[in-house]
């Protein structure tokens, strides 16, 4: 019995013993079939391009309006006429303006002739007064009979002044009336191309606070703006001078050139609810539920004025450019270590490291990357800078030229 009992333990010692060679084995097979790619860190050009939409605009658009209200009574100009400043674009009806300068010609002239009576009895009244005053020095009248003559040339020299304010007031009510009846003649204040139209023959325009536009002028079309909305986290690589490339779909096969003109400072904020969405999520980390832009507006050449305003245009502006730049591959930064990876190399976690703070690492952006020397991932801390489609610059880490990153780790089943 003793004999059979210790027979079934170094047995069972046996396939214990077996087993966990077994798994040492596989453990081992295993970590020989994770595949890794690698890509070097290199030197060389980093020139990051900006891609955004944009509008095609005049670099001029002048809105003509109104600034007296009535019926329009005929019309000189339509879409797409070229028009010289000064020249008649249309006419409110006059009747109703030409009629109050005709009454206030009217008011006018009767103020003057009120002036011209007063003036008159002004001058007798002080001619009469000259004659008191001698008769009284000759002791001839009373005191009263002068003081009622002074009285009357003074009254007379008031109401000659009252008269001639009137004049002046009726002067000003014929000037306001030829003005308002030479508005209703709609002229263009500038030289340029009409590229809008805002009313018809008969209908009624009210100039209240605001004047109604009725045309949109538009100065050249021979030379054109593209206005563009620049995402924040790209403003800080342009700058006026700045070249740009765009398309637009009317010509589906050309290329348009333009430079940046100004980058203006003042924000364009747009609240979205993705973007709300995503603050919510992120507020531990300060995330904003806007998308926050800049206007940065492209001088463009248009001599064939095939470019129109409104157009749509997918633009490329010049960004930011780096000669003799220290390169790591995109794909390395975007790399992590899968868990599956992790598990056949017997690591539960990926291992992490803290990007150095010190002020001699610069300015650069906290990452990391990663090596792989056969059996384990190896995390490097870096700090990076300027980025285009394929490479970002290395500002400062344990990096050189020639050293292979990880971009991608996967395990081989069989």
């Amino acid at each position: 019995m003793r004999r059979s009992i210790g027979r079934s333990m170094r047995l069972g010692l046996a396939l214990l013993v077996l087993l966990l060679v077994s798994l040492m084995a596989w453990t081992f097979h295993h970590k020989l079939d994770v595949q890794v790619v690698t890509a070097p860190v290199t030197v060389g050009t980093i020139d990051r391009r900006i891609v955004a939409t944009g509008t095609m605009q005049a670099v001029t658009t002048v809105e003509v309006g109104t600034q007296v209200s009535g019926v329009i009574q005929s019309l000189s100009a339509d879409f797409n006429s070229i028009v010289r400043a000064g020249q008649v674009l249309a006419r409110l009806d006059p009747a109703s303006y030409e009629a109050e300068l005709r009454s206030a010609q009217a008011t006018l002239a009767q103020a003057k002739a009120d002036a011209a009576r007063l003036s008159a009895t002004a001058d007798d009244a002080r001619t009469k007064l000259v004659r008191a005053e001698q008769l009284f020095t000759q002791q001839l009248i009373a005191q009263s009979d002068l003081d009622d003559a002074r009285i009357t040339a003074a009254t007379a020299d008031a109401d000659l002044k009252a008269a001639e304010s009137q004049i002046v007031q009726a002067e000003a009510a014929v000037h306001e009336a030829g003005v308002n009846l030479d508005h209703t003649i709609i002229r263009s204040p500038i030289d340029g191309i009409v590229v809008a139209r805002s009313v018809d023959v008969g209908q009624t325009v009210a100039a209240s606070f605001q004047a109604p536009e009725l045309f949109a002028i538009a100065a050249d079309l021979k030379r054109m703006q593209l206005q563009v909305n620049v995402d924040e986290s790209d403003v800080g690589g342009l700058a006026p001078g700045a070249p740009a490339t765009f398309g637009v779909e009317s010509y589906p096969e050309e290329m348009f050139s333009g430079r940046v003109l100004e980058v203006r400072l003042q924000p364009t904020v747009e609240q979205t609810a993705a973007a709300a969405t995503a603050a919510v999520a992120a507020q531990s980390v300060g995330a904003s539920g806007s998308l926050v832009s800049y206007t940065t507006i492209v001088d463009v050449a248009n001599p064939d004025e095939r470019l129109r305003p409104g157009m749509t245009a997918l633009v490329v502006l010049g960004g930011s450019h780096r000669d003799n730049a220290i390169r790591i591959p995109n794909g390395a930064l975007a790399f992590h270590p899968p868990p599956q990876v992790l598990q056949s190399l017997g690591e539960p976690t990926a291992p992490v490291v803290e990007a150095s703070t010190s002020r001699q690492d610069g300015d650069g952006r906290a990452a990391q990357v990663w090596r792989y020397d056969g059996s384990q991932f190896m995390p490097i801390a870096v700090r990076t800078g300027l980025a285009d489609d394929g490479w970002t610059e290395l500002v400062s880490g344990p990096l050189r030229s020639g050293d292979l990153l990880v971009t991608g780790a996967s395990v081989r089943s069989e």
